[in-house]
This record gives structure tokens, sequence and C-alpha cells, in this order.
């Protein structure tokens, strides 16, 4: 999903399930250590660009229609849940309409339903339900439900960082026959763009044949003022894929794209644009592609206990250089909560091409299993 939950990782440990696919390696313990170790450098390299982090202000006030009155640091508002951090009772998750004002000292800033971005100070005199913004152009009266996102100015790289990461693990002794799934998706978010990593590796080992099928995705959109408007989107993926005799695969490429919905419980978009790609099929030379490109993503979740979050996305690549060929890949990721913290995860995700080397052109895997959140 893009995420909507913020530090979650999820591993999923000897329970899982493969249709269509064999993914596979030989050792594959090395190739976790391996995936993990790439994982750390990055998110390390991502905290080297990162400022440092503020002194803890917890003296933000939110009163509750209940009556209720919580001192502390408001974090984020998203997707229908404010976060609150406080010495006593850590970090509180609130409904959103059950919150009746904010009082605060520092500046936010904030998405409304419409995409338009605004930044301010609360104003004490607001009524119940409503925000009085103090910006540099005076005060806006703005009604509760038509905040879909807020975050404290001050926050620092990590405050916007979304990260998960799930794994699946299993062997079958009577048929001597390993698996191992490993997905990653990594986003972050600030005033006037939005950048993501999503990576996948899927391997299988039996005694009789190994296969193994990856995918890593980069992408960046990037907008300017309202993010209701179109923005410019960067991409780079690479790819390889045994069941399609496919031994490596990457392509760049650049699109406009829009936001269609974009509220605090789901989200739409779409993007066009063209990539130039550059492939190799096993017993081939290299070939080199221009593709339309053409991308929806759809994404809804739900914070509430059980909490739920559900993100769908597919693409279609039309060649412009190599008449009729048409390749596609689509992914699903469900995640429902059990209990507290404990959730249930699966992973789908499909990739065809019709003009494959082999007589293989559609390639598909569905993975399940638990996971946990920190």
């Amino acid at each position: 999903m893009d995420t909507a939950a913020s530090g979650v990782i999820g591993v999923t440990p000897s329970i899982s399930t493969t249709i269509g696919t064999r993914p596979t390696f030989r050792h594959p313990a090395r190739l976790f250590v391996l995936f993990i170790k790439r994982i750390e450098i990055l998110t390390l390299a991502l905290l080297l660009l990162s400022p440092g982090a503020l002194a803890s202000r917890k003296t933000d006030i939110i009163n509750m229609y209940n009556g209720d009155r919580i001192t502390g640091e408001i974090v984020t508002l998203y997707g229908g849940i404010l976060k609150v951090k406080t010495d006593a009772m850590g970090t509180l998750n609130i409904e959103w309409p059950e919150v009746a004002s904010l009082t605060s000292e520092y500046h936010y800033e904030l998405r409304l339903s419409n995409g338009e971005r605004l930044y301010g100070s609360f104003d004490e005199s607001a009524r119940p339900g409503q925000i009085d913004l103090v910006t540099l152009f005076g005060k806006q009266d703005i009604e509760w439900l038509e905040v879909v996102e807020i975050r404290a100015i001050e926050d620092d790289f990590l405050e916007r960082l979304d990260l998960y990461l799930s794994t699946t693990f299993s062997y079958t002794r009577a048929s001597n026959i390993g698996q191992v799934s490993l997905n990653t998706d990594i986003s972050y978010e600030n005033e006037d763009s939005r950048n993501r990593l999503t990576g996948r590796t899927d391997i299988v080992d039996s005694n009789e044949e190994r296969s193994q099928s990856t995918r890593f995705d980069v992408s960046r959109a990037t907008w300017r003022g309202d993010r209701a408007d179109a923005f410019r989107a960067l991409f780079a993926n690479y790819e390889d894929n045994d069941e399609l005799g496919l031994n490596r695969r990457i392509g760049v490429g650049a699109g406009i794209g829009r936001y269609f919905v974009d509220t605090h419980r789901s989200r739409l978009n779409g993007v066009a644009g063209l990539q130039l790609i550059s492939e190799r099929f096993a017993g081939e030379e290299d070939n080199q592609d221009v593709e339309l490109i053409l991308t929806t993503s759809f994404a809804t979740w739900k914070f509430t206990t059980p909490e739920l979050d559900i993100d769908l996305s597919f693409s279609l690549y039309p060649s412009l250089t190599d008449s009729g060929r048409v390749r596609s890949d689509g992914n699903l990721r469900i995640r429902w909560e059990l209990v507290s913290d404990l959730y249930w995860d699966i992973t789908a995700w499909v990739t065809t091409d019709n003009q494959a080397e082999n007589d293989n052109t559609v390639d598909y895997a569905i993975t399940t299993g638990v996971g946990w959140t920190y």
C-alpha cells in the first residue's frame, strides 16, 4: 500500500501456500540473510539522510466528546486514527470522530479530502468538530471530517517512514521441498513527494529442480501544491523469473499520474507513461524494448480493531517496438488483525508475457501466514 501503518514488520514462519509458481534456491537460508542485509543497508542509508531527532514535546491537549482530556504529543492523523504520544500511557490511537478539539502551540500540515494542503497552528476558539487553522493569510475554518491527514511540521524523517516486511518459510521432508517467500514495502512521503520501494522474492528448492522469481520496484511521485492535481512519476524496476525463462529485466521510465480518490479510508490513483526495458531470456541475446505503461493502484484500510489493510495494483505494458507483445503484472496484499498486534497476511502476484521465450506465458503465486507489528 501504499501502506497506511507505520513501522510494520510481518514474519510468517512455516505457514505458507504457493500456487502455480516454483520459485527456488539451493540455499534459502543464505538468500534470506542476503535479502535482510540489503534491507538493512537501504534503511541505514535512509537514516543517514534524516535530520536529528527533535526533543520530545508532550504539551498538546486533546479534548474528547466523552469529556476525557489527554495531554501529549500529536504525532499524526492518518486513516481516521489520531496518534498521540504520552508519558504515562505510551502511544495512543484515537478514532478521529471521537475528538472534540485540539490545542497545540506548534505548526502542522493538514491535507484535506480534496487534496489541498494547508499549514498553520490550531486556534483555541474553534467549536467542537471544527479546526480554526491560523495561517500566514489569516484564520480558516475547517470541518473535522474534511481533514484526511495531519502531520507536525517538526516531524523528523522517521516519523514519515513506513516499513512493511514479511517472510514465509516451509519445508516438507517427504518431498524434500523447501520454500522461502520474502516481501518488503518501504515508503516515505513529505509535502510534495511520495517515494516507495517494493520487493518480493519467491524461492522453491527440491531434488529435481530449482527456480526463482524476484521483482523490485522503485517509484517517486512529485506534485505542485495540491496532490489532487496531476503528479509526475519516475520509476525503475528489476525482475527475473525462471518460469518465464527470464534471466533479467531492467526498466526505467516516467509518466503522469493522478489521484482519483484520496480520503482517510481509501486511495485510488493511476499513472500513464513510457519505459525503456533491457532484458535477457535464457539462451538469447540482450533485447531492448520501449513500452507504454498503464498502472492503477487501489488501497483501503481500517485502523480500528480488528485492523484491515488491502492493497491492490495492476500494470499493463503494451510494446511500442515489438508488435503484438503485451506484458502485465498484478499484486494483492491483505492484512487482517486476528488479535492485538497479530495478523493474518495474504500476498498474491501474477505476471504475464504473451511472447515469453518458453511455453509458460503466465506465472503466479499466493503466500499466506501470520505476522505482527511493533
